[in-house]
This record gives C-alpha cells, sequence and structure tokens, in this order.
C-alpha cells in the first residue's frame, strides 16, 4: 500500500504482535528522551552516562541495541530494499545536528526533501540506510540517524530508507532467568539452554523480551553450573578483538571445565602450589640421614641406645626425604595444577570468543 500521498515506496510490513510493537515503541521513545536529557543541565549526562556514551554523545542504535538486548550479534536475514520505515519504531542518535538547530522556516522544506523517494537509495548523497531487527519490529539508524528526532519532533510517521534485515534468535530458543548472587538479583537469558549472556540493564530488556514471548524461570537448573561457578565464568570470558565482544558463555564447557578442576586425583607433596618445600627442606634431611647413618657405622655395638637413635634419626631423614615425593593424597586437580585447565580448555574458548 502507499503510506503516504508523496510517495511511492511501500511501508515496511511487519508481523509482529501488538504487544510486542508497543513495547518496542516504549523503547524507541526511552532512547529519545535519554538522548534529550543528556544534552540539558548538569544532572543530564550524570545519569545517563550508561547509555548515552556514544563517540559524539548519543549512542547510534547498533551499539545501544547491543548493550540493552542479549544474543545481539547481527546476522543478515535477506536482502536489503527500499521502503517506508515506521519512525515510533526507529532509533536514531542526533549527534550532529537536531530540530533546534535547523530555523524553524526551514523545517517544512528540509523534511520534504527528507521525505522524498530517492532518500531510500543506495546512490544518494543524503540516502538513510537502516537496519531492521525483524522478529522484534525494531529498526536502527546506520546512515540518516540524525534525522530520526528531527522526524519524531514534526510528527512524521515515515521515514524513506534502504533497509537491510537481520534476525534475531526466535523466542522459542530463549529462557529467561532470575537468579541470585551476592545478595542481589540478576537477569540471564539462555540460548538454546547452552549460551547464556547476562542481562545488564533488565528494566530496558525484560518488557520487549516477555512481550516477544521468552519464557521465564525463577529457579536455577540442576543441571546447568552452579550459580557461583556461573558468575565466575562470565567475569573471565574472552573479548573478540574485532567487535569488543565477549562472546556468550558456553554453559556445556563450564560443566566441562568444572569437572575437570575438581576431579580428585593422586597427588603428592610436592605437587600442591601451596604447599612448596624448598630445596633447602630436602638438603637438611638428607644431611641428617646420611650424618645419623655414618654414627651408626661408628658407634661400638655395645652402645646400643645410641645405634637406636641413630637409626631412628636416619629413618626420620628418609622420610622427609621420600614422603612429599609419594602420592599419597587425593585431592582436586585446581589445587596442585591451577593451570590445566587453561592447557586444556584455552584453544576451545578462544575459538568460542572468535580468537584465532
Amino acid at each position: 500500500m502507499s503510506a503516504t500521498p508523496y510517495s511511492p515506496l511501500e511501508a515496511v510490513a511487519d508481523e509482529i504482535s501488538t504487544q510486542l510493537r508497543e513495547e518496542i515503541r516504549q523503547l524507541v521513545d526511552a532512547k529519545y528522551e535519554v538522548d534529550e536529557l543528556a544534552r540539558h543541565g548538569v544532572a543530564g549526562p550524570r545519569l545517563t552516562g550508561a547509555l548515552h556514551d556514544g563517540g559524539y554523545g548519543p549512542r547510534n542504535g547498533a551499539a545501544f541495541f547491543q548493550t540493552v538486548m542479549p544474543f545481539s550479534g547481527f546476522k543478515p536475514h535477506g536482502e536489503a530494499f527500499s521502503a517506508l520505515v515506521p519512525v515510533s519504531q526507529t532509533i536514531g542518535a542526533s549527534w550532529r545536528w537536531t530540530t533546534r538547530s535547523v530555523p524553524e522556516a526551514e523545517r517544512p522544506e528540509l523534511l520534504a526533501r527528507l521525505q522524498e523517494p530517492a532518500r531510500a537509495t543506495t546512490e544518494d548523497r543524503e540516502r538513510a540506510e537502516f537496519m531492521w531487527i525483524k522478529p522484534l519490529g525494531l529498526f536502527l539508524a546506520h546512515e540518516g540517524k540524525n534525522r530520526v528526532g528531527f522526524f519524531r519532533d514534526m510528527d512524521a510517521r515515515w521515514i524513506p530508507a534502504h533497509v537491510a534485515p537481520y534476525d534475531y534468535p526466535a523466542a522459542e530458543r530463549l529462557t529467561l532467568y532470575a537468579v541470585k548472587h551476592a545478595n542481589q538479583t540478576v537477569h540471564w537469558a539462555v540460548l538454546d539452554d547452552q549460551l547464556l549472556e547476562p542481562i545488564n540493564h533488565p528494566d530496558w530488556a525484560l518488557p520487549v523480551l516477555r512481550a516477544y514471548g521468552v519464557r521465564e524461570r525463577h529457579q536455577w537448573p540442576d543441571d546447568f553450573p552452579a550459580v557461583d561457578v556461573t558468575a565466575a565464568a562470565l567475569s573471565t570470558r574472552l573479548v573478540n578483538p574485532v567487535s569488543s565482544r565477549p562472546a556468550p558463555l558456553d554453559l556445556r564447557l563450564v560443566l566441562e571445565k568444572e569437572a575437570y578442576e575438581t576431579e580428585e586425583i593422586p597427588c603428592a607433596m610436592v605437587d600442591i602450589d601451596s604447599f612448596k618445600l624448598s630445596w633447602e627442606f630436602f638438603g637438611a634431611m638428607a644431611c641428617i640421614s646420611i650424618c645419623a647413618i655414618l654414627l651408626l657405622g661408628v658407634t661400638p655395638e655395645d652402645w646400643p641406645n645410641l645405634r637406636i637413635v641413630a637409626g631412628i634419626v636416619a629413618g626420620v631423614g628418609f622420610g622427609g626425604l621420600l614422603a612429599p615425593l609419594c602420592k599419597l593424597f587425593r585431592l582436586p586437580r585446581r589445587l596442585f595444577d591451577p593451570y590445566a585447565s587453561l592447557r586444556k580448555f584455552a584453544l576451545r574458548e578462544r575459538k568460542a570468543a572468535g580468537i584465532r
């Protein structure tokens, strides 16, 4: 259908639910208000810093999306096309110019120029190029990000843009967990019962994910790694040097590492890093043994008490030499070889993070 009397472009046809569309619009409104608040007064930047720290002030749509939503890697989902995009579902970033920087008398002319169908072509100098997270019905302005706020302020409903569709994990593949850790509630999203990403801004992400149809659980599964183990593994994830983002946490790999590190195996006292014996100790035991043996050799047989003492001392010396070398204990592997897990799993963890 033709969405406006001045444009032959068709409006993007999404198939999201009414509830999800409403939550997406609220997300877009909140992002716009954050950017507006950050521009005014002393308190603005302090209140919005976590979501308003782009290179030129406001975060662009892609960076904001990856900050707020879990599993927000961008996977293309079809060919790009020209269309009319709903302003109410589009995240922009007015870092170079805003409505206030355009004289009021010139605004209608500027709006008309930016509404021309040519703005949706890749060849145009004033083109708009948007990313469309298709399953969510959310648009992220890439080129033309400054005009989104202007269209909102001018009460325009549609923006001509060249649209590139991207996928998002299906709702049935995701599960939300609210768990207690360090005396506070943390929110994690798990994909396919295997990959985990933390939800760092639940007030922003959870309403969208719930409207999307993602199921929620308040009980951490017994077949997952313990909450403390999972939290520790999250804090040590490798960061991809290209995207500067950590990879999702592989819960199966965490379970395998935990089983490997906690496995009890035979070990000697010298194998335990936290209980290191110096060479001086072994030297002292050797000297005691040798001296006791020499004393035993030169002691007359009619001095039995001294010979007994010398034999006992020699035995103690030999025991001190040999006992630390005998595998007399069964301890978790992590206690005596803390780097064993690193040697075994480092390559798999680097591969998971996309590091060569």
